[in-house]
């Protein structure tokens, strides 16, 4: 499916990605562990997860600048690695679309050089270069730059001549590697719009990765969260965001709170706790043990003022108030807990009382 208003840029057939089984050892140190992974023709995944989690090992291997340990990774029915056929294809012959970090541009070539070359390495006629490139370039909005050099250029704009030159000779795969991350703040939330829509519009399988969880959820169709070498959860953001299947996913994306809490009775779905003496009920994420300590987890967007006669509520001293701009971020004392969430509205007086729902509440075991 191609994002509203974008046309297809594509000209060949589309493939899925096939990740299967892959091991990845460097120095004798194991840093992919098995990792399977499908990216369908029109789709964008993204590689979320904590530094030394194998994202960017992955993406190199799919590339074919790391020779995996074992393992099978294949673009339909063309096989890039099979670790028990002795198959490796090297990055050359993969026909891959690569969008670096660092952008790597040829300083002393223009834009139009830069988008051409890939082009004319093909020795393709140069007709067809001169209307594909021009084509790219207004696509991106880069019209009217052609025979500017780099350095000439903005962040933003070099980043699309980056993603223009890989587009240019219709790659098979698209892999991008921390695209946006050398843009200021403003620039990259731009950003996000026009790479989205413009990888869209491609049909074909796209695998980036990223450290900024905002640009995951915005960009990616879904997001593959690796932990220690392994896929800990792969779906959509809001499956990931507010279907979390382990602790380590609720607590990795966004900033939640994650407070202990005892274990009062549990039911199929949902389980009473006690919090710093307060009596709650949250969703039953994992088995739970009565009597034990529990992790809850508590998304500070998920907490509110609460109004006279709600349940599910923790009394608290009001610790520390931060103004930022469209709201409060407020830090409540429950015990010795320490919870945080956004109010549109200054809070007045030191004991508040927050409430929140039952499902939004996540409950692990401790």
């Amino acid at each position: 499916m191609y994002e509203a208003g974008f046309k297809p840029i594509a000209q060949g057939v589309a493939h899925p990605l096939e990740v299967e089984g892959l091991e990845v050892s460097l120095g004798g140190n194991p840093i992919l562990k098995g990792v399977s992974l499908r990216v369908v023709p029109g789709e964008i995944v993204a590689l979320l997860g904590p530094s030394g989690s194998g994202k960017t090992t992955l993406l190199r291997a799919v590339a074919g600048l790391i020779r995996p340990t074992s393992g099978r990774i294949a673009l339909g029915s063309e096989v890039f690695f099979d670790g028990r056929r002795g198959v490796f294809l090297p990055p050359e012959r993969r026909n891959l679309g690569l969008v670096f970090q660092s952008y790597a541009l040829w300083p002393h070539r223009t834009v139009f050089d830069n988008v051409a070359y890939g082009l004319r390495l093909r020795r393709i006629p140069e007709d067809r270069v001169r209307e594909r490139v021009l084509s790219l370039l207004d696509r991106l909005g880069l019209t009217g730059l052609e025979r500017r050099y780099p350095g000439e250029l903005s962040g933003g704009q070099q980043q699309r001549v980056s993603l223009a030159r890989a587009l240019a000779y219709d790659p098979n795969l698209l892999l991008l590697d921390e695209p946006l991350s050398n843009l200021d703040a403003k620039l990259r939330d731009q950003a996000r719009v026009w790479l989205r829509q413009t990888l869209k519009a491609t049909g074909k399988a796209a695998l980036f990765v990223t450290h900024d969880q905002a640009e995951a959820m915005a960009i990616a169709d879904r997001i593959a969260l690796l932990r220690e070498g392994l896929v800990e959860q792969v779906g959509t953001p809001e499956e990931l965001y507010r279907h979390p299947r382990t602790l380590f996913v609720a607590d990795f994306l966004g900033n939640p709170n994650v407070v202990d809490a005892l274990v009062l009775e549990v039911g199929d779905e949902f389980a009473r706790l006690e919090l710093s003496g307060f009596p709650v009920r949250a969703r039953v994420m994992a088995p739970l043990t009565p009597g034990r300590l529990a992790k809850l987890v508590l998304r500070s967007e998920d907490l509110r003022v609460a109004t006279p006669g709600e349940v599910n509520t923790v009394e608290g001293e009001l610790a520390h108030s931060l103004y930022l701009g469209a709201q409060y971020e407020h830090w409540l004392r429950v015990g010795d807990t320490l919870l945080r969430f956004q109010w549109k509205q200054p809070l007045v007086g030191s004991r508040i009382q927050v409430a929140f729902d039952p499902e939004k509440a996540l409950a692990y075991p401790g």
